[in-house]
């Protein structure tokens, strides 16, 4: 509904002469755009108070995006004798003392107001769909449910549309002779002091291929042949994160503040959980069935709670069978994660793999949905502002690769537009000779180094990933690179103030 604070507050934004806030023709249309979806709605009436100064309001954004200024806009609204009334509003908005930071927020609004419209260009339907629930009009409850699904598609694919074109209207633009560099400054400093990054806890990555770790609103992918430990690395990534040096006393009662989302279609949830507990601690298989066993279940939950109250960390597990959820399913479990704990929390969405999901679109061709799924998720990353981790397949002929250098991106599996839509492509493939030695190609990199030959010392045994070196001679790591675990296998390297 518009309500008379939102008119006020755009009065406000375009009227205002104290402030830094820039107003250009995106704000304009948006303000436009979403007046023009309430108007249409037969179901939702503008209030008769406010009706005169919303086609106020419509009138100047027009008169704006005919490039009208301010005071042309003005003298046409006081001949006028519809609108003349509202000129000594517009001469308060004019005047008053707003902070910079509220009118932010009301730019905040508009586009959140715009991702709702997006989301409910099918209002008919589901207003259509309400009514025909609620009489009992249908034929049968089949027809209901799938009505009902594709509603919800329908509604997605529209949030995601806004996604994109948020994005887009969020990029940053600066003129280099007439704007503030301040906020630009800023944003450089914040990002090359990692201040919104994800570490994986592996320094060869951290600090030498990625500033710093996982970037909000990126998509990783990790490639590998089967065995090669990508899921693995995935948990270990999560894993490293709950192993740093202990927290204050003092501090042990203060909230959860990072939230790991790890979205398995493969393995179980206890499998999964079996595995995290062997990476903490060090146990193989049979060690830690036996703890179980010895010990009892509440053991292992305390053991492994007291690990995540160290870096006041959670993560949920979550496990769906593969081929049964998409990245819709995804999205409504971000939702309640940012329910529940809040968005500033989540750190990362993990999903082992991305060819185990499904799509809501069908396509002829399997590379195409698996296209669709990864540009999908990369939206998913950009509207929820988190880094989203995933796995993939590579195709047969890495199998006979002998080493990092000979990994390429034209292995991996069915679409070229995985390549296309992710930020970042790791290679991996198993020394098929030794069984503590992984491969690892940095085949595409947007946040740091690409076309790097890394080689990492596993443990299969624990499911853990111990190290990571950078080769820059085939017979010889580069040993420059110190471990991210120490001699014993404990981890290292960052602490609290890395997330």
């Amino acid at each position: 509904m518009i309500t008379q604070s939102f008119v006020d507050s755009c009065f406000s934004l375009i009227f205002n002469k104290n402030t830094k806030i820039r107003r250009n023709n995106t704000l304009y249309r948006d303000i436009l755009e979403i007046l023009d979806f309430y108007k249409k709605k037969e179901k939702i009436s503008i209030p008769m108070s406010i009706k005169n100064k919303v086609d106020c309001l419509i009138k100047v954004c027009q008169m704006r995006l005919n490039d009208k200024d301010i005071d042309n806009i003005i003298d046409s609204l006081s001949f006028s004798e519809k609108f003349k009334n509202v000129i000594d509003f517009i001469y308060i908005k004019m005047n008053e003392e707003v902070k910079d930071n509220i009118l932010e927020n009301n730019v905040n609004q508009i586009r959140l107001r715009k991702k709702l419209n997006s989301m409910l260009h099918n209002y008919d339907k589901i207003t259509s769909f309400i009514d025909t629930w609620k009489d009992g009009s249908y034929d049968s409850m089949d027809d209901v449910v799938l009505n009902y699904e594709q509603i919800v598609r329908e509604m997605y694919l529209g949030l995601m549309d806004a996604g994109r074109s948020t994005a887009l209207e969020a990029s940053k633009s600066l003129d280099l002779f007439k704007d503030d560099y301040e906020d630009a400054l800023i944003r450089a400093l914040e990002k090359y002091e990692r201040k919104n990054t994800t570490p994986t806890g592996f320094q060869i990555l951290d600090n030498d291929i990625f500033n710093g770790g996982f970037e909000a609103s990126r998509l990783y992918i990790f490639a590998g042949g089967s065995g090669s430990g990508k899921s693995t690395l995935m948990l270990n990534c999560i894993a490293n994160c709950t192993n740093t040096v202990l927290i204050p006393e003092k501090d042990k009662d203060k909230k959860v503040e990072n939230v790991f989302i790890y979205v398995t279609l493969e393995n179980s949830v206890d499998e999964t959980l079996i595995r995290l507990y062997q990476m903490l601690f060090n146990k193989v298989i049979k060690d830690a069935i036996g703890d179980v066993v010895k010990h009892g279940k509440k053991y292992i939950e305390d053991q492994i709670k007291a690990k995540l109250l160290q870096t006041k960390s959670t993560l949920i597990l979550k496990y769906f069978p593969g081929m049964s959820i998409s990245t819709v399913d995804l999205s409504m479990v971000l939702d309640d994660a940012i329910l529940e704990y809040g968005k500033e929390s989540i750190k990362g969405l993990y999903v082992d793999y991305l060819d185990l999901l499904k799509t809501d679109v069908k396509y002829d061709l399997y590379r195409l949905e698996l296209g669709f799924i990864t540009l999908s998720l990369k939206n998913l990353a950009v509207h929820y502002g988190i880094p989203i981790i995933s796995a993939t397949q590579l195709n047969k002929s890495a199998y006979r690769t002998a080493d990092s250098k000979s990994l390429n991106l034209d292995q991996v599996s069915e679409s070229a537009k995985k390549i296309e839509h992710s930020d970042c492509i790791f290679l991996l493939i198993k020394d098929g000779t030794v069984d503590n030695k992984v491969y690892v190609k940095v085949g595409k990199n947007r946040s740091g180094k690409s076309d790097q030959s890394l080689e990492f010392k596993t443990n299969f045994k624990y499911f853990k990933f111990e190290n990571g070196y950078r080769v820059t001679n085939p017979d010889k790591p580069d040993d420059t690179m110190i471990s991210t675990f120490d001699k014993k296998g404990g981890f290292t390297g960052f602490g609290i103030e890395g997330f």
